[in-house]
């Protein structure tokens, strides 16, 4: 789970006013969204909401940004574009994928330089510096800070500079104190006259921060609790919270109890308001101090609510689009947390179970043995039970995994058919009015089939989110080939490659549909990248026994016995001789284990000089 990085004191967009006002506005410009007939009023409607919610709510803040942005590129408005460029990359540096925030960030500056937008572009700068700060490049992100500086001074409105200067004094470590308190003074300065309350007590918190380092640490809690009472007054729940956490941290070594305490009323008010960085950040903390002090009871406490967390983000992963390898590492991160709750509570029962034997053994012999032999089984059911909720939630990940790679491969042809395609209409006066119109008919046609496979994978996914199940239906065979086949006709059209089916009407199969599209879909492209233009690709089916067994044959250059019994280990590496033969290796081996799912077997003989068939058998249901 992402982890509140910027306790630091780097923040990434300067809203002015604190909770309570922003939540009005909120509600406003949602009540007055139906009512914008002004595209890019509603535009700008729509950044502004994502900015007010990117403190509460990083996903809020991701789909409005998305929607505005949509609608930006649609109408050609460039600030517009921006801005929702810099929400976005707001959101994934909330989230700590710095690789797609400073994407986003260097999209949007550019965009903002192109506008002649200084005052945006200044912001953005700094957004930059936060990224680098969070991949720990120091030297770089004081680099950004000092530009931004730099050019913050240069603005008429000067709001932001307050902001610019407090990142800038998180990350020069070489200024001195008469420089230091000279640079706050100007930011406090700055935040007065535009009466930025939150800002002020950002101001507070690093003059704090600077007092600690003087060894002035009473003068700093001072100022600290000061500062919590007066954003209680304000209702700026935000910076309270910041604060509480801060307090924690100093007094933990010298006060336990006090630091606890202001740890709780950090989660607390995150878990009432729905700040899940706070949340978070608050829980870890309590739950580091209770293992610490080997109390297991307190600490459960705060690893479930941790757990929560990180279902969460999973679920934040899946929909936003956040980098795989990073859904993977995250909930290896939870395995390993409830891996080691499970054993410590097991730990725990041993202990007592112990303790219980040991005195009964003192009074009571045959009570003793009794006892044993139940606690014995007791522990026994509890593995057991632990074993069976392990392999479910093995099985689940795994399927999860595969899921992804599946989605991957499956659009990635249609999409780059369509990719391909729209790079001709670039072009302008290249084509016909008759090119032109074939054009936009297979761009359609491609469009379509996209959607379609969608719509099956999403109805599939659906009946599936709670684990996999195989439920297998009776279906035509050669409606499904053709159906896999016509979702790659863009591809067969370039090459001139025929796709001939030779499978029967009556031919029926009893299959997953959407398992055994994947591996047609599949198979039958396959097919076609190792084929030489002007060739044909020949699908057959014949039963045999209690199995129907289909091919799919090329007429390829074919493969070597050894290459052939590599195809379908995922650690093979394949070597292509054309641009049209690349494609993904991992997806024979998803073909495989769906075939295995469906009780089938998959393989392939080839010669070289001779082309390649691909088989795949299923039982028969009569």
């Amino acid at each position: 789970m992402y982890r509140k990085w910027f306790t630091s004191f780097l923040f990434l967009i300067a809203i002015p006013g604190c909770t309570f006002a922003q939540l009005k506005e909120i509600r406003t410009i949602q009540n007055t969204l139906p009512l914008i007939k002004d595209s890019i009023q509603y535009v700008d409607a729509l950044t502004r909401l994502a900015m007010l919610s990117h403190l509460k709510s990083a996903d809020s803040c991701l789909f409005y940004a998305e929607k505005a942005k949509n609608i930006a590129e649609r109408l050609k408005y460039k600030k517009g574009d921006a801005d929702a460029l810099n929400s976005i990359g707001v959101v994934y540096a909330i989230k700590t994928n710095t690789y797609l925030a400073e994407k986003y960030f260097n999209q949007a500056l550019n965009l903002y330089k192109s506008t002649g937008d200084s005052s945006n572009e200044c912001q953005v700068i700094m957004n930059l510096g936060v990224v680098v700060t969070i991949d720990k490049k120091p030297a770089q992100a004081l680099s950004y800070f000092r530009a931004a500086y730099k050019l913050g001074n240069k603005l008429y409105n000067d709001s932001i500079q307050s902001l610019v200067i407090i990142n800038l004094l998180s990350a020069d470590t070489a200024l001195k104190n008469d420089s230091i308190f000279s640079l706050l003074g100007h930011a406090k300065a700055i935040a007065a006259k535009y009466h930025d309350e939150r800002m002020l007590l950002v101001c507070n918190e690093t003059q704090a921060a600077q007092l600690i380092k003087q060894g002035k640490t009473g003068d700093a809690l001072d100022l600290l609790k000061n500062s919590v009472l007066y954003a209680d007054s304000i209702g700026c729940e935000y910076e309270r919270m910041n604060i509480y956490i801060t307090l924690g941290d100093i007094l933990i070594k010298d006060d336990s109890k006090q630091a606890l305490q202001y740890y709780s009323a950090a989660l607390k008010t995150s878990s009432a308001d729905g700040y899940t960085d706070y949340i978070t950040t608050s829980a870890e903390k309590l739950y580091d101090y209770y293992i610490s002090a080997k109390d297991t009871s307190h600490a459960n406490q705060y690893a479930d609510a941790l757990l929560k967390e990180y279902r969460d983000y999973q679920q934040f992963v899946q929909q936003s689009g956040i980098s795989y390898l990073d859904y993977a590492l995250k909930d290896k991160e939870l395995e390993n947390v409830k891996a080691n709750s499970e054993t410590r509570r097991n730990a725990l029962i041993i202990v007592s179970m112990l303790s219980v034997i040991i005195m009964i053994l003192l009074f009571f012999t045959f009570r003793s043995v009794r006892a044993r032999k139940k606690y014995v089984e007791l522990l026994k059911q509890r593995n057991e039970m632990a074993q069976t909720r392990n392999e479910e939630l093995h099985t689940k990940n795994e399927f999860n995994n595969r899921l992804i790679s599946l989605l991957a491969h499956d659009f990635r042809q249609p999409l780059a058919a369509v990719k391909g395609m729209m790079s001709l209409l670039k072009e302008p006066g290249a084509l016909s009015k008759e090119e032109l119109d074939y054009l936009v008919e297979n761009i359609e046609r491609s469009s379509n089939t996209s959607l379609e496979i969608f719509d099956n994978i999403l109805h599939w996914i659906k009946k599936q989110v709670s684990g996999f199940v195989y439920e297998p239906v009776n279906m035509q065979l050669k409606e499904l080939v053709d159906e896999a086949a016509k979702s790659l006709q863009y591809i067969t059209n370039k090459f001139n490659i025929t796709v001939k089916n030779n499978i029967t009407d009556a031919t029926n199969i009893t299959a997953d549909k959407e398992l055994v599209q994947f591996v047609n879909r599949n198979l039958i492209h396959n097919a076609i990248k190792f084929s030489p233009t002007n060739s044909t690709v020949t699908i057959s089916a014949v039963k045999t026994g209690n199995e129907i067994i289909i091919s799919v044959k090329d007429e390829g250059k074919g493969m070597t016995k050894e290459k052939v019994s590599s195809l379908f280990n995922i650690f093979s590496k394949t070597q292509y001789t054309s641009d049209k033969e690349k494609g993904s290796g991992v997806a024979l081996v998803i073909c495989k284990e769906f075939i295995e799912r469906m009780n089938g077997r998959i393989w392939a003989e080839s010669e070289p000089g001779k082309g390649t068939t691909f088989f795949y058998s299923l039982p028969l249901n009569d």
